[in-house]
């Protein structure tokens, strides 16, 4: 489990960081400001969609617990006891490994609606692991055999999380000591506050040779929107701006090293996703994302690169069902164009996955297909549906939210690319701490001006690229 705790302080924008955390995929955020008021924690918890309040644990003010229907209350000295009836989580932190034990024993009596209630801690925190980036001072209180023995006793278990001095770089260090998650202060707001650090995204994508698509579009785009692209080749492709002409996959193996030299070394603000040549190279794209969203978040947009503008199936039956089932799943983010959503209607399986919906018959043309009873963000794309007005629209089910983007289709053939474009500028966006609604609607403004500024280029005989001004 990943868990974030909130700084001290309040700062200018934190509900909508701490909303764009959720979107990224967030599991649980503490909510520690022991110095505000019961109406200042209000005013936060306000401004946070109310779909997202069951992730919140909260340190002061319990009677919010109630009030906002939280996850759980985490209790301190100013707080050393639940309150009365309190069904949700318990949590409490621990600085030595006699006081975990202590604790991981305790059980308190509380009297509800429907008699005596015992309960245990929920989950329990151990720090500091290592020395606190947040705390002057507070430095490591373990060795690296005393949590090793401490494991093998049964003491660190799937109910401890690690605090204390928690980052991306010593994440895996941590949860190789049997921890069940780790909760992260000072390493998880340093995007959210001013700060001169460059966002850094990573386009695992195949590789267009004319570079109007791909990688190499992904790297201009992300340049443009003043991010620094990172790569992850997975198929070298031979295609123009008349089509594609051939696919050599890259080997699964090679696909996962460079994932590991990426992530090992560059500190990831958000993951783009386009071709995935087959189930081979899928699986180990969400095994090593998987293990990545365990050490922090990600966001992660995915533009299932199903069929080619000219036609070629780039994705078979099997990786399709694999990427839809596993990969979906880890996605801030799923932006199909009206091909890719027909393919996936005309697969039940898939379609019903998606929870999507018309309510004409089953040969509702994908235009016309909303998206229901579905946990997944999409971005219906509606570039390749006919007529002088483009529309896409953007489902966010958590937050109930159906937001439709049109303009004025632009009378121009080069467009190669498009879809590359706008899902690596979501990406960047979101890198730069963006939310998800913002990021679209900035990445949608971003497109257009490019397929304006590339209305006129010879490029090629055929579909040619967009080009920002």
């Amino acid at each position: 489990m990943y868990i974030v705790i909130t700084l001290p302080q309040f700062f200018d924008g934190e509900a909508d960081a701490i909303t764009q955390k959720f979107q990224s995929g967030l599991q649980r955020l503490h909510l520690r400001k022991p110095d505000s008021s019961v109406g200042e924690c209000r005013d936060l918890l306000q401004q946070i969609p109310a779909c997202y309040h069951c992730r919140i644990v909260i340190h002061d003010h319990f009677e919010l617990a109630e009030e906002f229907c939280l996850h759980g209350v985490h209790l301190n000295r100013r707080h050393p006891e639940p309150p009365v009836g309190w069904k949700g989580s318990v949590s409490c932190s621990c600085h030595s490994l006699e006081e975990l034990k202590a604790k991981k024993e305790r059980v308190w009596r509380g009297e509800t609606e429907e008699g005596v209630l015992e309960k245990m801690f929920d989950y329990l925190s151990l720090s500091p692991i290592f020395d606190s980036i947040s705390k002057s001072g507070y430095q490591a209180a373990f060795t690296s055999e005393q949590l090793r023995q401490a494991k093998a006793e049964g003491l660190i278990d799937g109910r401890v999380m690690a605090l204390g001095g928690i980052c991306r770089d010593n994440a895996d260090e941590v949860l190789g000591y049997g921890f069940g998650g780790v909760m992260v202060l000072g390493d998880a707001w340093g995007d959210s506050l001013p700060s001169s650090r460059t966002s850094i995204v990573l386009s695992i994508a195949g590789s267009d040779p004319s570079a109007g698509a791909g990688i190499q579009q992904d790297l201009k785009t992300m340049t443009n929107c003043d991010v620094y692209g990172a790569t992850v080749i997975t198929a070298l492709t031979s295609q123009n701006t008349l089509g594609v002409q051939g696919v050599m996959p890259v080997p699964a193996e090679v696909v996962e090293s460079q994932l590991r030299s990426v992530f090992s070394d560059l500190r990831v603000a958000a993951v783009k996703i386009g071709m995935i040549p087959n189930l081979d190279v899928a699986r180990v794209i969400v095994k090593v994302l998987e293990e990545e969203r365990r050490k922090c978040i990600l966001p992660i947009v995915c533009d299932p690169v199903m069929i080619s503008t000219s036609g070629t199936r780039l994705m078979d039956e099997a990786c399709v069902a694999y990427v839809v089932q596993h990969l979906f799943p880890l996605c801030t983010l799923v932006a199909p164009n009206l091909p890719e959503l027909e393919y996936l209607q005309l697969h039940s399986s898939l379609f019903g996955l998606l929870g999507m919906h018309s309510d004409s018959a089953a040969n509702a043309q994908p235009a016309q297909l909303s998206i229901v009873n579905c946990q997944l963000p999409i971005l219906k794309k509606g570039g390749h549906a006919e007529g002088d007005i483009m529309t896409d629209t953007l489902y966010i089910p958590a937050e109930g939210i159906e937001q439709s983007y049109s303009s004025p289709r632009i009378a121009t053939r080069n467009l190669h690319g498009t879809g590359c474009t706008l899902s690596s500028s979501i990406a960047s966006f979101l890198a730069k701490g963006y939310s998800l609604v913002p990021a679209v609607k900035a990445a949608k403004c971003y497109v257009t001006r490019s397929i304006k500024g590339g209305s006129d280029l010879r490029i090629g005989h055929g579909n040619g690229p967009l080009w920002y001004v």
